[in-house]
């Protein structure tokens, strides 16, 4: 396979290989009768051009499943498989964090440390969560229409931005919203 050091798009995206060969030439496969005519010597190196990429890819496969490596591109296409929240902005060392640690971090949703883990170090100074739920217990059986109303739980979350986070403070609030527990109101202080 060819070194594609240099030619590598600067942006992170996957691109055009100046000059790429396949490792497996149609000519070497045709009968030899075959080989020797001057049209298919002309043709079968325009399929290897259009092949090359195809089995470089292929190759590589693996690589675009690892996302430490993967090119953002196909990074942002592998965080909509393991997040709720694709519409966000996010910093590429965040979202490679974050589709790297999906699987573990999913039995921790909703608790401070999974927010914590989430957002240190890419978008957040600080996070502090403060949750005011409860629970209501009787020792006999009752009615639930007879039940006191009671109030809503509000989950307050305390944050202070980095100064150089891509996520703007609504993307973050959004982010957060994906990781409270669906029963808790949100309220979001933000401290400077």
């Amino acid at each position: 396979m060819q070194d594609m050091g240099t030619d590598l798009v600067p942006t992170g995206q996957r691109g055009y290989v100046q000059d790429l060969q396949t490792p497996f030439p149609l000519i070497q496969a045709v009968p030899p009768m075959l080989a020797q005519d001057q049209f298919i010597q002309r043709m079968l190196p325009a399929f290897d051009d259009v092949l090359a990429p195809i089995i470089s890819t292929l190759d590589c496969l693996d690589s675009y499943f690892d996302p430490q490596i993967t090119p953002e591109d196909f990074l942002r296409y592998l965080s909509t498989w393991v997040t709720s929240h694709i519409g966000n902005e996010m910093s590429i060392p965040g979202l490679r964090h974050e589709v790297s640690t999906a699987v573990a971090a999913s039995q921790w949703r909703g608790t401070p440390s999974s927010l914590q883990a989430r957002f240190f170090p890419f978008d957040l100074q600080d996070l502090v969560l403060e949750e005011g739920g409860g629970v209501t217990v009787s020792t006999t059986a009752t009615d639930p229409a007879t039940w006191p109303d009671t109030p809503p739980m509000v989950a307050t979350v305390t944050i202070t931005p980095l100064a150089d986070s891509p996520n703007s403070i609504e993307n973050i609030t959004q982010l957060i919203l994906d990781f409270i527990p669906a029963h808790l109101q949100l309220s979001v202080v933000v401290a400077s």
